[in-house]
C-alpha cells in the first residue's frame, strides 16, 4: 500500500536489493514538528513482498563522526567485496560512510571524518543528499550537491570512488546538466538498458556517459520529493517521498512500478501509485499486465497506442500476488493475443507460484464469436478473498490487461484509506485485502468512514467479510450522514479473516455519483468484531466516479515545494488522495478513459474544497474542446472533510476514450483541492 510505512515519517527512500530482500535505507521526520524538519537520526526497513515492511535498523548520529544533529539527511547504500557501505548527509555540511557486513548493519564509521564536505573542492559549496551508483563493470560513483546555488556550485558533483568505496579515486566534477526545469537537492543516478539517467524527485535526464552531459527528457509527475530507481523480480520501481499529513514535514516513501518507452522516456501510472505495489483488487476495472510483482524475465512492450503489455514466451510466467475481493469460481477476462495465430495460446491460472493448483485455464487466440476481439474468459475453480495467481504461458503470447467479470459494478473502501473513529484499531492480518482489517469495532464510537461510487444510483449491496467471536455485534449504518439500519454480525468463531471469510450483504439505496458510507458501534458491546473492507455493488452502467488523485497534473513538478499541483493523502477523499494548489492560470487536472457510454449529455459532479473567500473560476473542457466556465465558491475550509459538489453538464462521445479536464484561469488565487469527478447520468 502506498505508503509503504504510514505515519512514521520515513521518507527520502533509497531502495537496493540484496540478496531475496529489499532494503529502504531511509531518512526520518520525527513527528510532531509544524515548523521544519526535525531529523534525529537514519533508518533502515526490509521486506520480502513490498508490502509488509520490518524494522531492521535505526542509526544514530551519536555512532558517528558528526554526534548529535537533527538534520539527519538522505542517504544511500552498496554492496561491494563482500561488504556494505553506507552513505549519509551531516545536513548541508557533509558526507560520511559507515561499513557492515550485513545490509542492516551494524555500521561502523569508516574513515572517522567526512568522506566529502564544504572544504573539499569547490569549497563551501554544500555537499549533501548522496547516491552512489555502480555501473555494469564494477565501478562506483558517489553523486553529491544540488543545483539551486549561483555558479559555480550550481550544478550536481560527480566522482568515481576507489575499490576500497570509502575515498574518491578523482576530484568532484561538475555535471553539465541541460535543459533542467527545476533546480533542486538530491540527485541520482541509474541505468536502463545503455541509457544513464540523472533523476532527482519526479524530474529525469538521460545520457549515453555516466558524467554527461545530461539533457531533461521528462517528468513521471510521481510524488515530490527524493527518489531513487530499483528492480526486483524483473520489475522496476520508482521509489519516491511525498507528504503524509497531517502536515509537510512528516514525509513518508512510495511505490510505483515504472515502464520505459523506446525513446527513453518513462512512464508511472498513477493507479498503482494509489494502491501500492505487491497487491491488486479484483473490483479494478482493470488490473494492466506489465504491473506483475514478479516476471521469468523483464518482459514488457511498448504497443502503437501508447500503452504498454507484456510478451511472454513458452514457459514463462507473470505473478500478481495479494488479488484482494476475488470471489468464489469467478469469472475472468483476459484482453491478450496468441503470437502464432495458428496455433492458440493456452494461459494456465496457477494458485501462488508456477507450481501452483490450476485454478482455470483461458484459451487466446482468434475472436470467438460473440467475444469482441481480443477478449478472452474463464472460469476459476476457487474460494472467496484474497488470492495470489500466477499466469503461466503455454504458447508464446501478448498480454494487455486482465480483469475480474461477474456482471456488477464494485467499489470498495479500505480501512488504511480511510477515517477511522475511536477506538476502532487498524490490525495486521496476512488474509486481510490489504493486510490490515479494522478491529476492536465492538467498542462504543468505533466507526469506520469512507466514499463508495454509486455508480448511476438505486439499488445496490454492500458486501463487509469479518470476523466475530463470543457474542454478536451490531453496527449502525450511515449513507450520506442519514440513518439507514442496524447491521447485526454473527459469530463465526474465527479470530482472523482467514479462507473464505464471513460476509455480511445489506440491501442499500445510494445516490449517483461519490456516497459517504459510515459504519459505527454507538454502545460498549461483549463480541469481538473485525472486518475487512466495505464493497458496494451496483448495476454495471457508464456512470462513474473518477478519483482526481489517478490522473494527470499540469505542470508536473515539486508540489508545494515549487507552489506546483500535488497529490496527497487524505482519509475523507474518494480514493484516499486529493489534488492540490490548482492556484495559477493554466494548472490543471486531467483524467482520462472516461466512459461515454453511447454518448451524449451527461450530469457531472466535481467533488472539491475551497478554503479561500470568494470563488475560483476554471473552465472545463471534453476532448480539448471547451464545455464552459466554472465558478467554484468557498466551502470555508480547505479540508475535504466539508467538501462541497459543483454540478454541471458535459457533452461525452460514445466509448470510453474521452478525456476530461479542469484548467484554472481567471486570476491567480489559492485555488480549488479536487477529489473527485463523477459522471451521474
Amino acid at each position: 500500500m502506498n505508503p509503504i510505512i504510514f505515519r512514521q515519517g520515513i521518507c527520502d527512500p533509497h531502495i537496493h536489493v540484496f540478496g531475496d530482500k529489499v532494503y529502504l535505507y531511509a531518512t526520518h521526520d520525527s513527528p510532531g514538528y509544524e515548523e521544519g524538519f526535525h531529523m534525529e537520526d537514519w533508518q533502515i526497513w526490509s521486506s520480502e513482498n513490498l508490502v509488509e515492511w520490518k524494522q531492521e535498523a535505526v542509526l544514530h548520529p551519536e555512532d558517528f563522526y558528526c554526534g548529535a544533529l537533527d538534520q539527519c539527511w538522505a542517504v544511500d547504500a552498496a554492496y561491494k567485496n563482500g561488504r556494505y557501505y553506507w552513505y549519509f548527509s551531516t545536513g548541508d555540511w557533509g558526507v560520511g560512510v559507515g561499513v557492515a557486513e550485513n545490509p542492516a548493519g551494524p555500521f561502523k564509521d569508516a574513515l572517522g571524518r567526512p568522506l566529502v564536505d564544504y572544504r573539499v573542492e569547490p569549497v563551501n559549496f554544500p555537499k549533501w543528499d548522496p547516491c552512489v551508483f555502480q555501473d555494469d563493470d564494477g565501478s562506483a560513483y558517489l553523486i553529491v550537491g544540488e543545483c539551486r546555488l549561483p555558479a559555480p556550485c550550481n550544478c550536481y558533483f560527480i566522482a568515481r570512488l576507489k575499490e576500497d568505496m570509502v575515498s574518491l579515486a578523482e576530484p568532484l566534477k561538475p555535471i553539465e546538466y541541460r535543459g533542467n526545469p527545476c533546480p533542486e537537492d538530491k540527485p541520482s543516478v541509474h541505468k536502463y538498458g545503455n541509457r544513464y539517467y540523472l533523476t532527482h524527485s519526479s524530474y529525469y535526464a538521460v545520457s549515453d556517459n555516466v558524467y554527461g552531459p545530461y539533457q531533461y527528457m521528462g517528468n513521471t509527475g510521481c510524488n515530490i520529493d527524493h527518489g531513487s530507481y530499483f528492480t526486483y523480480h524483473n520489475q522496476t520501481y520508482f521509489a519516491s517521498g511525498g507528504m503524509d499529513n497531517p502536515n509537510r514535514y512528516l514525509r513518508a516513501s512510495y511505490l510505483a512500478p515504472c515502464h520505459y518507452r523506446e525513446d527513453g522516456s518513462i512512464v508511472i501510472d498513477q493507479k498503482i501509485m494509489e494502491y501500492g505495489c505487491g497487491q491488486y483488487d479484483a473490483a479494478w476495472e482493470k488490473i494492466e499486465a506489465e504491473w506483475y510483482f514478479s516476471a521469468s524475465r523483464e518482459c514488457k512492450m511498448e504497443l502503437q497506442g501508447g500503452g504498454f503489455a507484456v510478451k511472454l514466451d513458452r514457459g514463462e510466467m507473470l505473478c500478481f500476488p495479494n488479488i484482494a475481493n476475488v470471489e468464489q469460481n469467478t469469472k475472468m477476462q483476459f484482453c491478450g493475443k496468441a503470437l502464432n495465430p495458428e496455433k492458440k495460446a493456452v494461459l494456465e491460472i496457477r494458485e501462488n507460484n508456477a507450481d501452483g493448483k490450476i485454478l482455470g485455464t483461458c484459451i487466446i487466440g482468434d475472436a470467438a464469436p460473440s467475444f469482441e476481439t481480443g477478449i478472452y474468459r474463464c472460469v476459476l475453480t476457487c474460494g472467496w478473498g484474497t488470492k495470489s495467481l500466477c499466469l503461466c504461458a503455454e504458447e508464446p503470447v501478448i498480454l494487455d490487461w486482465f480483469s475480474f467479470d461477474n456482471g456488477k459494478k464494485k467499489s470498495t473502501v479500505e480501512p488504511v484509506y480511510s477515517f477511522v473513529g475511536r477506538g476502532a484499531a487498524r490490525i495486521y492480518d496476512p488474509d486481510a485485502s490489504c493486510r490490515r482489517a479494522l478491529g476492536n469495532m465492538e467498542l462504543k464510537g468505533a466507526s469506520l468512514q469512507g466514499f463508495l461510487d454509486g455508480g448511476a444510483g438505486g439499488y445496490g449491496e454492500l458486501v463487509i467479510p469479518y470476523c466475530c467471536r463470543d457474542e454478536a455485534v451490531e453496527l449502525e449504518l450511515m449513507i450520506n450522514d442519514v440513518y439507514q439500519k442496524s447491521i447485526r454480525f454473527p459469530v463465526n468463531g474465527r479470530a482472523s479473516l482467514g479462507e473464505n471469510p464471513a460476509e455480511i450483504r445489506v440491501p442499500v439505496k445510494v445516490k449517483p455519483g461519490v456516497n459517504k458510507i459510515c459504519v459505527q458501534s454507538d454502545r460498549y458491546q461483549y463480541g469481538k468484531l473485525a472486518i475487512d473492507h466495505i464493497t458496494l455493488e451496483t448495476e454495471n452502467s457508464c456512470c462513474q466516479v473518477y478519483a482526481a488523485a489517478n490522473g494527470a497534473l499540469t505542470p508536473s513538478g515539486n508540489g508545494c515545494w515549487d507552489g506546483l499541483p500535488q497529490r496527497e493523502n487524505d482519509y475523507f477523499a474518494f480514493s484516499g488522495r486529493v489534488v492540490k494548489y490548482l492556484e495559477k492560470p493554466g494548472y490543471a487536472v486531467t483524467v482520462a478513459n472516461v466512459n461515454g457510454g453511447t454518448g451524449g449529455t451527461f450530469d457531472l459532479e466535481i467533488r472539491y474544497s475551497r478554503g479561500e473567500a470568494g470563488s475560483s473560476e476554471y473552465e472545463l473542457a471534453v476532448d480539448g474542446e471547451i464545455q464552459g466556465q466554472i465558478r467554484f465558491e468557498s466551502t470555508g475550509t480547505f479540508s475535504m472533510r466539508n467538501a462541497s459538489i459543483m454540478r454541471t453538464s458535459v457533452k461525452l462521445q460514445a466509448g470510453t476514450q474521452n478525456v476530461i479536464c479542469l484548467r484554472k484561469t481567471g486570476r491567480e488565487d489559492q485555488g480549488i483541492f479536487v477529489d473527485s469527478f463523477a459522471v451521474t447520468g
